[in-house]
């Protein structure tokens, strides 16, 4: 069975066209099982700027509708582009032909996306073909996006694994708090699993942790590689559409589905460092998307990698 993880963006209506509604907070889930794939959709409620990063950094595909030349259609474009997502699909609209779609998106990843009419059934087709590489070997990591207690079960965390297979009875180390962790059961779909693969969006049953401690962004994993930090040195790269100067000062950043209030110092032309209370979680060579919810213009001052 094949998982794929889609963000659906500018089209409140689509979501629901393709899938079945699952979890909600500030991001909606949308699921579908067809044929030998499963579909998990997600899209910001309210286009909230810190979700749709968090969607973006998880990603393995996106549909944009360009429903209306905006400044948050262009920073869905920016992120896409940072974070190099190059799978996708872009849907046309009275405002956008296929020729006005190039030419917004045209020195960007998102150049290579499939252009096509808003009919569910033909995106259904098109993802189906889609077909990202996964690492079932490597170290686990699995990325919560959400958590929950359950009578009878316990602590249960949603999330995705983003490489490796996670197996029943697991232990796990959680971070940020470095604390081990027991994997107590695995559903997908809600069936119970032995297993689950990269690629999987799974639920878990976990011991040793509380629901506080499993928060989204978090990150279960077997990897020695990845590390929590308060401060970090990064290379960096802005985006030529943030038109202030980058400055010392409050900022946030998102990696994986962690967004984090940071302060920016020490700035050179190729590099920062960032600081923050909450520990940043990364693996060599994550990316970070760096944003300032305090700009008038283009809120995406560009990216950072470890």
């Amino acid at each position: 069975m094949r998982h794929l993880t889609v963000g659906v963006f500018h089209d409140e209506n689509l979501n629901r066209e393709l899938g079945k509604k699952g979890t909600e907070s500030d991001i909606s889930m949308f699921n579908r099982k067809m044929d030998d794939c499963v579909f998990t959709f997600m899209s910001p409620v309210a286009d909230k700027l810190s979700a749709k990063s968090q969607i973006i950094s998880t990603i393995d595909a996106a549909i944009v509708s360009f429903s209306q030349i905006t400044r948050e259609l262009g920073e869905t474009i920016l992120m896409l582009d940072l974070t190099g997502v190059k799978e996708g699909i872009s849907i046309t609209t009275p405002y956008a032909t296929p020729d006005q779609i190039y030419a917004i998106t045209k020195n960007t990843s998102i150049k290579s996306f499939k252009v096509e009419e808003n009919n569910p059934s033909r995106l259904l087709d098109l993802l189906k073909s889609f077909n990202p590489p996964r690492d079932n070997v490597s170290p686990t990591v699995v990325v919560v996006d959400h958590s929950f207690s359950v009578k009878g079960v316990g602590e249960v965390v949603l999330g995705f694994v983003k490489q490796g297979t996670v197996r029943k009875y697991d232990k796990l180390n959680l971070l940020p708090t470095n604390k081990e962790v027991i994997v107590r059961s695995i559903q997908i779909q809600d069936e119970d699993w032995e297993t689950a693969g990269a690629g999987t969006r799974v639920g878990l049953a976990i011991k040793g942790a509380t629901i506080d401690e499993l928060e989204r962004g978090s990150v279960l994993t077997t990897s020695t590689d990845i590390k929590a930090d308060s401060k970090l040195k990064v290379g960096f790269q802005k985006s030529t559409f943030y038109t202030e100067e980058v400055r010392e000062g409050s900022f946030h950043a998102t990696i994986g589905m962690q967004t984090v209030p940071i302060t920016i110092s020490e700035i050179s032309d190729n590099s920062l460092t960032i600081d923050s209370t909450n520990p940043i979680i990364h693996a060599p060579q994550g990316t970070l998307l760096l944003l300032d919810l305090n700009a008038k213009k283009t809120r995406i001052i560009g990216k950072a990698t470890v």
